[in-house]
């Protein structure tokens, strides 16, 4: 669902072929189906949301916590990304490390932004013409931010990155990662994790 609202989002913005934008139906079509998937995909969000709220209000929370040596942490780790073979990746004792917490804690909002945006310009109330041109420029620059923040969360996914190899399998696999690359990214879970009864000794799971 989500990359059929990408790839109608980029038709709409003329991003696509003219001649591609034709065989599916053209604008009216593609507009269609963006919003009546837009809304579905807000919907279905909250609906999971309402679920599994014990979970959202966790994360939410592990999000918005940030400590003074964060700043401090993301320098040493772009280190260690510059020169993997001397400078290991800095430790950490959260779920998340400081950087993909910001990573994250910006895409969800920006999906939010995107979202409530989409939700306004689905139905359209009377307004100002202000408060359109707002909804609008929202939803499109948010969009363009999201997919941003999308492909750096792939890109650390797919385990191409040197701090980051043996994700792979987290991000698309079992969600499991070799021991190794639990200790690397994430040193104060993995140890918590492998002295606790359930631990794996041979793989971490994440999630």
């Amino acid at each position: 669902m989500l990359l059929t609202l990408v790839v109608t989002g980029l038709a709409l913005g003329d991003w696509l072929p003219v001649r591609w934008v034709a065989l599916a139906g053209g604008h009216d079509a593609i507009n269609g189906l963006h919003r009546v998937l837009g809304l579905a995909f807000v919907l279905a969000a909250l609906v999971v949301l309402a679920a599994l709220w014990r979970g959202t209000v966790w994360l939410a929370a592990t999000l918005a916590r940030f400590r003074r040596g964060d700043v401090r942490w993301v320098g040493a780790y772009f280190r260690a990304l510059l020169r993997p073979a001397r400078a290991p990746a800095p430790w950490h004792d959260g779920w998340f490390d400081p950087l993909e917490r910001l990573v994250l804690a910006l895409l969800l909002s920006v999906t939010v932004v995107v979202g409530v945006s989409g939700v306004y310009l689905y139905f359209l109330p009377s307004a100002p013409l202000w408060v359109f041109l707002v909804a609008i420029r929202a939803h499109v620059y948010g969009a363009w931010l999201l997919l941003a923040l999308l492909a750096v969360h792939i890109l650390a996914g797919l385990g191409v990155l040197p701090t980051h190899r043996g994700l792979a399998r987290a991000m698309f696999g079992d969600g499991t990662v070799p021991a190794a690359t639990a200790h690397r990214l994430w040193p104060g879970w993995a140890a918590r994790k492998q002295a606790a009864p359930e631990a794996d000794g041979a793989r971490e799971r994440r999630g």
